[in-house]
């Protein structure tokens, strides 16, 4: 229930919860699916004066996003997303194709995707991935305009699993991991 999450009602809460559609079953690993838990979310604070709607997509991946247009007219895009990591280029592409899509929609000033890409082999710094898959993604940001925004370990281990991409840096500020 969304009030379990933020029981004050102070955020629409727009949720894209795990499935087997959203969250595919990796044929060489079938244990490692997990049936509860899991699934996205996107909570815009209430006291934001803007029309917010759902962008409806159709990927095997937990990617969720809405736009939101304010009343100058400007709009902007946040999407967020789980990749499972076992999952090759075949999902790859998938996820892609649908961030290339939200990418290209007309009259949006502004695009942040957000989430877990498990991505442990890119070195976001060099704009370098350790396998083919890592570059995949890396050249469909790049093709899609998108820069990543956290630069410092996400994870315990020392890499960055949890990235923030946006069209430009300009308007980020205090990011802290």
């Amino acid at each position: 229930l969304n009030n379990e999450i933020f029981p004050e009602n102070k955020y629409t809460i727009f949720r894209l919860d795990r499935s087997n559609e959203t969250h595919p079953i990796d044929e060489n690993n079938t244990r490692k699916f997990r049936k509860n838990g899991g699934g996205v979310l996107i909570g815009i604070n209430n006291q934001i004066s803007a029309s917010i709607k759902i962008i409806p997509i159709k990927c095997k991946a937990e990617l969720l996003a809405v736009e939101i247009v304010f009343e100058n007219k400007s709009k902007i895009i946040i999407a967020t997303c789980y990749r499972v990591g076992t999952l090759g280029n075949t999902n790859a592409e998938e996820i892609l194709n649908a961030i290339r899509k939200l990418s290209r929609k007309k009259a949006v000033q502004r695009m942040f995707v957000i989430g877990d890409f498990n991505l442990p082999g890119i070195n976001w710094n060099e704009g370098k991935g350790k396998t083919g898959l890592d570059n995949t993604f890396l050249n469909g940001f790049m093709e899609c305009g998108l820069v990543q925004c956290i630069h410092e370990p996400t994870h315990k281990k020392g890499a960055i699993l949890d990235i923030l991409l946006s069209k430009s840096t300009d308007h980020l500020q205090d990011l802290k991991v």
